[in-house]
């Protein structure tokens, strides 16, 4: 399964051969890699982005890297403490990409000023070529399994969005004319928010195919190079990340045909 590892160095110096070691990895087939930067903390305690490649993920590493940043450079425990208000934003793009934030909070209490980081998305068939790389380097390895949230957020709330909707027509059905004529500006406002959950899930659909087609043309890639039995497992990782998508996909297809179909109505 996919991964958001963060490890941590003493400095610039080693988290740049941290990458190289990643990077080595991955041609080596021990680890895939799809995205990857370089952070550093500077003595202010501020936090800077030096380096890197979103891959297939793009804009959603982006997102998730800029976030992480900003709250890799507050105090210890500030992610959970602050999970709403002013960080609300942030935490919503940690949390697309499936990272809780306690896993920030233990990066955070490592990563002091002065110290630099390498983070990275990767699937890994062992957790030992990665470990192995790192120690010679003093880095600090922290792992954490991505989970898929958007689609389960965007299907909740085109649900969501339809029961409030037909609760509305319903209202309509039973009311005076001089209250239909107030629930008529509600019942618009909600199609209309409806039909927007719709075209963000479409969207998000189109997103998903092409984060992994370009998953699928990483693989292929290391395939070339890997032996006979990292190939077997490259083409079960792709089979497999396939069938996550598709079903994945189907919920959301399932949601949105049940959205337009209270839309004609």
């Amino acid at each position: 399964m996919e991964k958001m590892v963060v490890v941590v160095f003493d400095n610039e110096s080693k988290a740049y051969s941290g990458l190289n070691e990643l990077r080595k990895l991955h041609q080596q087939a021990d680890i895939v890699l799809y995205a990857i930067a370089v952070i550093a903390k500077d003595t202010d305690g501020k936090v800077d982005v030096r380096q890197a490649d979103a891959g297939p993920l793009g804009t959603l590493f982006g997102a998730a890297l800029g976030s992480m940043v900003g709250m890799l450079a507050g105090p210890v425990g500030m992610a959970v403490g602050m999970a709403s208000g002013s960080l609300g934003g942030a935490v919503s793009d940690i949390s697309q990409m499936g990272i809780d934030l306690e896993f920030l909070d233990d990066v955070s209490r490592v990563l002091t000023p002065g110290k630099a980081a390498v983070v990275a998305s990767i699937d890994e068939y062992w957790t030992t070529p990665l470990d192995t790389s790192m120690e010679p380097l003093a880095g600090t390895v922290f792992r954490k399994l991505r989970t898929e949230v958007i689609d389960d957020q965007l299907d909740r709330e085109i649900r969501e969005t339809q029961a409030e909707l037909q609760a509305l027509e319903e209202e309509f059905n039973a009311a005076t004319a001089e209250q239909q004529a107030k629930l008529q500006a509600k019942i618009d406002a909600t199609r209309s928010k409806l039909q927007s959950k719709v075209d963000a899930a479409n969207k998000w659909m189109e997103e998903t195919n092409r984060q992994f087609q370009d998953k699928v043309n990483v693989l292929q890639e290391q395939a070339k190079i890997a032996s006979d039995r990292r190939k077997a497992q490259i083409q079960k990782q792709i089979a497999e990340t396939q069938s996550d998508v598709a079903q994945r996909q189907e919920k959301l297809k399932q949601a949105s045909t049940l959205a337009k179909e209270a839309l004609t109505v």
